[in-house]
């Protein structure tokens, strides 16, 4: 049976770790923040590639986002959310670059491998996603809101009436607080 890169990564790690003279227990030694940092180029490189496309992306929102023609002066126009994203994009790609790439990465921030029921839970959660952009303006904003939420937080495994009745409810009310109310955007 073959260890995941995780296991495999801690049990190496543990084997480099001597034994505390204070007779620190097994536990504390396994805790995240005691593992070795690992500074090694593949690691660098798996949290480097997704954090420079996602600047990557938001320096393109932020250059294209200039195109926009905006009629309306003094009040929030349509350059404002895609600059805020594109910056909160940038900022926090810079703040991953000194957090994980700089410094290095735990082992237990590493993820399992990847699997067939992952992909597929992505895909699904794609087609939900882009299901609910199409209907939305067909169906009543808080039944697609409602039955999308639903869906993903089954799809995620979260089960019983709450998870699939309450919560949709509840993300269906703040997304109506947020942006129906208080920001005044017809939905």
């Amino acid at each position: 049976m073959t260890d995941s890169p995780r296991e495999s990564v801690v049990r190496d790690a543990d084997a480099d770790v001597a034994p505390s003279e204070e007779g620190a227990t097994l536990a504390e030694l396994r805790h995240p923040e005691a593992e070795p940092l690992l500074k090694n180029l593949p690691y660098r490189l798996r949290e480097l590639i997704p954090v420079a496309a996602a600047v990557g992306v938001g320096i393109w929102v932020l250059v294209m986002t200039g195109n926009i023609q905006a009629h309306n002066r003094g009040e929030l126009g349509p350059q404002f959310w895609p600059t805020m994203l594109a910056t909160a994009m940038i900022v926090m790609g810079g703040l991953l670059i000194l957090t994980n790439v700089m410094r290095g990465v735990r082992p237990a921030d590493i993820p399992d491998h990847m699997t067939w029921w992952g992909i597929s839970r992505l895909l699904i959660s794609g087609a939900v996603l882009v299901g609910y952009v199409l209907l939305f303006n067909v169906l009543q904003f808080w039944l697609i809101t409602i039955a999308a939420t639903a869906l993903l937080v089954a799809l995620y495994g979260l089960r019983g009436w709450r998870a699939l009745v309450v919560f949709p409810i509840i993300i269906g009310a703040v997304l109506h607080l947020l942006f129906i109310t208080f920001l005044g955007v017809p939905l």
